[in-house]
């Protein structure tokens, strides 16, 4: 205990410092078999930004599990080095870090990247078919990266549409709302979230009343939250990321809306508390798509809490989306294991396209068959008074 509580400030202040690190001038050339001392697992996030917040606590998690595994030995006397890149949600810098991290950091596998508009690109740039490379995880749930998903990517959460559908069938079915308006980030996961969301109500033989969107990159929430505070419809679904969500919340309920208020998983509820504070955060729904990182009855997130409690503990950082990257990091450390004692990019490829319903100790991942989507988990979460989420 005594040595986690010295490795951690020191492995939090690493991975953040390499993430806003530049590529390495140097041409290194490519391999597809790892070094028998080292396993390069590479990840691309948005560490500036509107979105760094996000970005920095995916990797801070991926770099917790992989510390874990390190002060074990590593995997078969071969040490991880978790190699992260800024991209500041850009997914043609997303698509150039990969290329980087495959060809001249000589990355085995990739964990965890954001936002459909990146996951997109790099399919349509061929980059990880071409490396026969699997990326593990992606924080983003539209249709479009999912049906049919990339046979390269490994996605560990469920999708918008599952969430919504969880959300309006609460709205309509149990608290018969048919009211319902949304504020729509103006970007491929905003539009995405959008249409599932239509399709929902649609299903119910209902319609969105009111729809008010706003720019993604300045996260300028104002004209919309006017436009929805003068409708005031009995719901209002939140389609978009932690701060601008935070800041809609904020001057919707000064401006005196009453609308009950929901989101989807995208929204982070510590960033919404530390924007806002409890009290306007109070009443806030989420949909969330991984369980809650506080639920001590999960053998899974005891170890996660394990490892991440200084994290948590000071709040920095939120917690889902450091439990998301911390489960990438965990099943890519699964698939290179049974990769074998030499793994190289198609072995550990091919583990984990034979990972099957894998029990992390809570929480199921599935990917036999063919699937290239773990999990279909969705629960429904509130920000209460005390800051903490009820279910």
């Amino acid at each position: 205990m005594l040595l986690r509580k010295f490795l951690l400030p020191c492995m939090i202040a690493g991975v953040l410092a390499n993430a806003v690190a530049a590529p390495e001038d140097e041409e290194v050339e490519a391999v597809n078999r790892a070094p028998e001392s080292e396993i390069v697992i590479g990840q691309s996030v948005p560490t500036t930004g509107i979105a760094a917040d996000t970005g920095k606590a995916l990797a801070l998690g991926a770099s917790l599990y992989f510390g874990r595994v390190n002060a074990r030995g590593g995997i078969n006397g071969a040490v991880i080095n978790h190699k992260v890149m800024d991209d500041g949600n850009d997914p043609q810098k997303a698509v150039q870090n990969t290329r980087d991290l495959l060809d001249k950091q000589g990355a085995l596998m990739l964990v965890n990247y954001y936002g459909t508009a990146t996951v997109d690109a790099l399919t349509r740039s061929k980059v990880l078919a071409n490396a026969s490379v699997a990326l593990v995880g992606v924080h983003a749930g539209a249709d479009l990266i999912r049906l049919p998903g990339d046979p390269n990517i490994f996605q560990t959460r469920a999708g918008y549409t599952q969430e919504l559908e969880k959300t309006v069938q609460l709205l309509t079915g149990n608290l018969g709302i048919t009211r319902v308006g949304a504020l729509v980030q103006n970007d491929a996961d905003g539009q995405a979230a959008l249409k599932s969301l239509k399709d929902a109500l649609t299903k119910r033989q209902l319609k969105l009343e009111i729809e008010a969107s706003f720019d993604a990159k300045s996260g300028n929430v104002t004209a919309a939250t006017a436009k929805l505070a003068k409708a005031n419809p009995q719901a209002v679904i939140v389609l978009a990321i932690s701060k601008p969500a935070a800041a809609f919340v904020k001057q919707y309920k000064a401006a005196g809306g009453t609308s009950q208020l929901y989101g989807i998983s995208l929204i982070q509820f510590e960033d919404v508390i530390r924007v806002v504070g409890k009290k306007d955060a109070h009443g806030l729904g989420i949909s969330q798509v991984y369980p809650y990182p506080a639920n001590m009855q999960l053998r899974f997130i005891r170890e996660f809490q394990e490892d991440a409690g200084a994290v948590l503990r000071s709040g920095e950082y939120p917690s889902y989306a450091v439990l998301e990257g911390y489960i990438a990091a965990r099943l890519a450390t699964e698939a290179i294991r049974r990769a074998g004692k030499a793994p190289t990019r198609a072995a550990a490829y091919a583990a984990l396209a034979t990972l099957t319903r894998l029990d992390l100790g809570g929480y199921v991942i599935d990917f036999g068959a063919n699937k290239r989507l773990g999990s279909n988990f969705v629960e429904l979460t509130m920000i209460a008074p005390t800051g903490t989420l009820t279910r």
